[in-house]
């Protein structure tokens, strides 16, 4: 049997701080065009708001429901210390990574952002930026630089 990881495991209001910043910064804020169910942002906050309200780490078959219709401009410098943050909550899982985890839900979300297709996620830091090296080495080089310091 699987077992249940709580949301105390993370910090949710970090990653909640970094996504509250691209939100300020679209143009749609505001605005009768802000739909929070069709935003990648707005999908991610969601999650972060439902894992605290039910104290769990994995939403199961919430991947699925990432929205794939969000066109909005991102730009690679706002998303990269997200993803870093994710990186720095990731808890190494390697084999046993869920992609209904919080942290892999926010990634992802982000990921669909500033990449043209998604990333398996290695289940590895390290090899995480690899991996987006081999598809954006400039985003990589951001994601690097936004480990480095704290958010």
């Amino acid at each position: 049997m699987e077992q249940l990881r709580k949301t105390d495991e993370i910090n949710p209001a970090v990653l909640q701080a970094l996504l509250e910043k691209i939100c300020r910064s679209c143009d749609l804020l505001d605005t009768t065009d802000c739909k929070e169910s069709s935003c990648l942002v707005g999908f991610s906050k969601k999650v972060l708001n439902f894992a605290a309200q039910k104290g769990m780490l994995d939403i199961p078959g919430a991947a699925g429901l990432i929205p794939a219709g969000d066109f909005k401009p991102y730009y690679p410098e706002t998303v990269a210390p997200v993803l870093a943050e994710t990186c720095r909550q990731c808890k190494e899982c390697r084999d046993n990574h869920s992609p209904d985890c919080v942290v892999a839900l926010v990634r992802t979300a982000m990921e669909h952002t500033v990449l043209p297709e998604a990333i398996t996620y290695p289940g590895s830091v390290f090899m995480y930026l690899a991996t987006i090296k081999s598809h954006d080495a400039t985003l990589a080089t951001m994601l690097a630089e936004a480990l480095k310091k704290r958010a």
